[in-house]
């Protein structure tokens, strides 16, 4: 049994994603992925005990996987005898494995697959965003987002607010790039397929849309919303009545039919 599946109040984020205090990022994104698919509610079943557990892994990870927040929090645990925390190897100029290959201490150089931290700054600008989209400032909204992307190329929660934003302006393909970097990061999160789908919908692009959406349903086959907008896809595809009766009827179907003002059996009487 893992740490977080035995996650309690003593247990510190290392013990919850199940790593040693001196694991590199790699470490520690690999546990977070490896216990996000087994243990999201979706997947292994809702109810308060397993949303609470994911969420311990979730703020686990979104301290651990910062370099900043990382080194932050390492100063606040009990030394270990025999293992050097990442903040003080980092303090005594000795590099950690957590920070390797960093161009600066500090500085965080998000890699792919892995989540930002979504933090105070983040928010307070989506907020923001959305206020200024709920006016019908799209474009404004988009450009104060914008800003952000250098820092933060992949932040979830900034993408899918960006696609919001795009799809205000109409414009489907930008909203689907957003949502698709999203899918990547979270690609547990059956919404954000669900989203991705919707963008690809909009800009009546079908097949990706029944892609995007069967993928919502891997992860979540409860999931309403998709679902209902997969039938309006099938619909778009010609697929909403199986293959075999739309066969027979077409097949059962006279060559031609009767013209619209002909009665039945008119032909041939002169």
């Amino acid at each position: 049994m893992t740490g977080a599946e035995q996650a309690g109040e003593q247990q510190d984020h290392y013990q919850v994603l199940g790593v040693a205090r001196n694991a590199s990022r790699e470490d520690i994104e690999k546990a977070y992925f490896d216990l996000a698919k087994r243990l999201h509610p979706d997947i292994a079943g809702g109810g308060p005990e397993a949303t609470a557990r994911f969420m311990l892994i979730n703020e686990a990870y979104q301290v651990l996987g910062s370099i900043t927040s990382r080194r932050e929090y390492d100063l606040t645990l009990s030394p270990i005898q025999g293992i050097e925390s990442t903040a003080v190897r980092e303090e005594r100029g000795a590099p950690s494995a957590g920070a390797a290959g960093t161009a600066a201490a500090g500085r965080e150089e998000p890699r792919a697959g892995a989540a930002q931290r979504l933090d105070d700054k983040v928010r307070r600008t989506i907020r923001q965003a959305d206020r200024l989209c709920e006016q019908g400032n799209f474009w404004q909204a988009s450009d104060m987002m914008q800003r952000l992307i250098p820092q933060y190329p992949r932040q979830p929660a900034l993408r899918r607010a960006l696609a919001r934003a795009a799809a205000g302006k109409l414009r489907h393909r930008e909203a689907a790039d957003h949502l698709r970097i999203a899918c990547e990061v979270e690609y547990f999160n059956s919404d954000n397929h669900v989203l991705l789908g919707e963008a690809y919908m909009k800009g009546k692009q079908w097949q990706k849309a029944r892609e995007a959406l069967n993928d919502a349903l891997s992860w979540n086959e409860d999931n309403e919303r998709a679902k209902r907008d997969l039938l309006e896809v099938k619909k778009h595809l010609g697929e909403e009545e199986p293959f075999l009766k739309r066969l027979v009827r077409k097949l059962t179907q006279p060559m031609g039919g009767p013209k619209k003002d002909e009665k039945p059996g008119a032909r041939g009487r002169k």
